[in-house]
């Protein structure tokens, strides 16, 4: 991977020694960041949409993620199925969804017959 390559490489002489730990530092972070995403994404495709908990707010907001990968879906498929355009949800898919409204989540969810239970604890 060119991430981890590029800790390797050498330095450059005009960069100080805090400059080059802080952007060592920042690659370790997104190759770390990069592998849990890869994990998971193995684990949805091992899944099914059945399989999907919500635990939180941020789980909720990335659950059509979850579903589509889930399911075996692609994006057109899947937005066939929600009937929003593979286009939008390309977009919203970018940004795990925090760029919809929602009452367009909300219509995503209930397509997907999506029901949340539970209580406060």
């Amino acid at each position: 991977m060119m991430l981890t390559a590029s800790l390797a490489a050498s330095r450059k002489e005009e960069a100080s020694d805090l400059i080059e730990q802080a952007g060592k530092a920042q690659i370790l972070e997104l190759v770390d960041e990069i592998q849990r995403n890869m994990e998971e994404y193995d684990r949805l495709k091992e899944s099914k949409p059945s399989d999907i908990e919500i635990h939180s707010l941020d789980d909720l907001m990335v659950v059509p993620i979850r579903y589509r990968i889930a399911a075996h879906m692609s994006i057109d498929a899947f937005s066939r199925k929600v009937g929003v355009s593979a286009r939008q949800i390309a977009r919203y898919e970018t940004e795990n969804y925090q760029n919809t409204n929602s009452s367009t989540l909300r219509k995503i969810l209930g397509m997907l017959d999506i029901h949340l239970n539970g209580k406060i604890a």
